[in-house]
């Protein structure tokens, strides 16, 4: 038998993306607006643009593109950082504070319903799994 593990991870991975986008479109959002929104509402501390950058693997040019779009939707806003003013903190503006509750509770849906299909065990094993090929 054999095993492509990495085609099977790439064709989830797409599918997932499709769920995701599929839920945000309602929003008006595509999945990684969708996903910054909740790392942004899950955040206490000041969030950097590098700290995005670092947290969704994603090249700086591409971070400033995703951000100008959110920004023209007003759901964020950049500022010169408290601890830096050559770095730009993200923060939410108040329509983007109103799409966290919808965001989390799909997020944590996502989540409950790995969790029934799945044991802890499982669910352990397949996060070392990914870690794996983020860390190659």
């Amino acid at each position: 038998m054999v095993h492509d593990t990495g085609r099977l991870l790439k064709i989830a991975a797409r599918q997932l993306t499709k769920n995701f986008d599929n839920f945000a479109r309602q929003y008006g959002l595509t999945a990684t607006q969708m996903s910054i929104i909740d790392h942004l509402g899950r955040k206490q501390e000041e969030v950097l643009q590098r700290d995005l950058e670092q947290e969704f693997n994603i090249r700086r040019s591409t971070a400033t593109l995703i951000l100008q779009r959110m920004e023209k939707k007003d759901l964020i806003k950049r500022t010169p950082a408290q601890i830096d003013a050559r770095q730009r903190a993200v923060v939410l503006t108040d329509k983007g504070k109103q799409l966290v509750g919808s965001v989390s509770d799909y997020m944590q849906l996502q989540q409950t319903q790995l969790q029934q299909q799945f044991s802890n065990t499982e669910i352990a094993l397949f996060e070392k799994i990914l870690h794996y090929y983020m860390e190659v």
